[in-house]
């Protein structure tokens, strides 16, 4: 995310399930360190349906992740849920991405906002040159990056940021990715 702060983002459920997960997680004290609410008092977030309803899914179960999907549809009032198929300037249903609805709406929702940033856990694998392909403009932003970016810009230690992200990335199976040991190897020291 090296760049311009965000001001505007649009983000999508794993993304937001990722930074809730340090509050969630009860066995962690994290301090008052709460990147959630970092992100959603930082700049103008914004989400589309779909993605409610998958946090609302998700809430069903009894995990983390449950209650960090919880966490995040409590906050409902610090994010603005947004229809980009009921704009002029979309197309009128769904296109085919190869990605998941929440993902693909997003993506669709952040075209067309013109939003500085897409915020998703999609960071490995196949997912992120193709999410990279279809944004026409907003910068694809890895929340273990956006992380990062906190620390980099004076928001948050290094410390702060890398317990944030080793707290998180059992929880999000980050804890074998080369990208995720590249960022942690960035806030040592």
């Amino acid at each position: 995310m090296s760049g311009p702060r965000l001001r505007t983002v649009v983000a999508d459920t794993s993304a937001l399930v990722s930074l809730a997960v340090p509050r969630a997680d009860a066995a962690v004290d994290t301090g008052a360190l709460d990147p959630l609410q970092y992100l959603l008092t930082s700049c103008d977030v914004f989400v589309p349906p779909e993605v409610i309803e998958e946090l609302c899914d998700i809430t069903q179960y009894q995990d983390i992740h449950a209650a960090a999907a919880s966490n995040v549809l409590a906050a409902r009032n610090h994010y603005t849920v947004e229809d980009p198929y009921e704009r002029d300037d979309t197309p009128d249903s769904r296109p085919t991405f190869g990605l998941d609805d929440g993902e693909t709406d997003g993506i669709v929702l952040a075209n067309a906002l013109a939003v500085d940033g897409f915020l998703t856990d999609e960071f490995g694998g196949t997912n992120f040159p193709l999410i990279h392909a279809v944004l026409q403009g907003p910068r694809i932003v890895p929340t273990p990056r956006l992380i990062c970016d906190y620390s980099r810009n004076g928001n948050m230690t290094k410390e702060e940021a890398r317990i944030l992200i080793t707290t998180i990335s059992p929880h999000r199976s980050w804890e074998n990715s080369p990208y995720v040991t590249q960022l942690l190897q960035r806030l040592k020291g």
